[in-house]
C-alpha cells in the first residue's frame, strides 16, 4: 500500500449495528438519494449531493449510499492539514472505487464560504460525493466521533459498512 500514507493516520469506524439500528424506513426524499449533479464541467468524477444541506444526520447521510460500503472524509477548506492530505487524494479515490468503496467529502465550511469551498474540491481534483455539512449534520458526527458538539479534529476519517 504504498503512496497510501493516508491511512497511518485514520480513524477508522465500521458501524454495522448503527445503520441496521439507526437509518430510518423513510430516508431522504426521493430528490437526495445520490441525484448528484457534477461540479466540474470537464469530469462527472465530482459530485455534489443533490439538495446536501437538507442532511441533518449520519443516519441520513448514510441513507443515500444503502447497501455500500461509505469511506468519508471530514475536512474543511481553513484546515491545513486537510488540505496537505488531499495529495493522496487520487491514489485514495482509485483503491476506494477498485474496492467498490464510495467517497463522500464532508466539509465543515460555512455557508458564506460555499464558493471557496468549489474552488478548493476542483483545484484538488477530489473525485467523489460532496456535501457541506448543515450545522444538524456536523452535529450528529461529532457527536457519534467525539462525544459531543462544536468540538472537532479535522482531518478525520469514517468508514462505514
Amino acid at each position: 500500500m504504498k503512496g497510501l500514507s493516508i491511512f497511518s493516520c485514520i480513524t477508522v469506524l465500521i458501524v454495522n449495528s448503527f445503520i441496521a439500528n439507526n437509518t430510518t424506513s423513510s430516508g431522504l426524499s426521493s430528490s437526495n438519494k445520490i441525484n448528484n449533479h457534477s461540479l466540474n464541467k470537464d469530469s462527472n468524477q465530482i459530485r455534489l449531493v443533490t439538495n446536501y444541506n437538507k442532511i441533518n444526520s449520519i443516519s441520513e447521510l448514510l441513507d443515500s449510499f444503502k447497501n455500500k460500503p461509505v469511506f468519508i472524509d471530514l475536512w474543511a477548506t481553513w484546515c491545513t492539514p486537510c488540505l496537505e492530505e488531499f495529495k493522496y487524494s487520487k491514489t485514495l479515490y482509485e483503491y476506494l472505487t477498485k474496492n467498490g468503496i464510495e467517497i463522500i467529502y464532508v466539509s465543515f465550511d460555512k455557508e458564506k464560504d460555499d464558493s471557496l469551498w468549489k474552488k478548493r474540491i476542483n483545484a484538488n481534483n477530489l473525485f467523489g460525493n460532496h456535501i457541506r455539512a448543515s450545522k444538524p449534520l456536523q452535529d450528529s458526527l461529532t457527536t457519534l466521533i467525539w462525544g459531543g458538539i462544536d468540538a472537532y479534529s479535522l482531518p478525520n476519517y469514517l468508514l462505514f459498512n
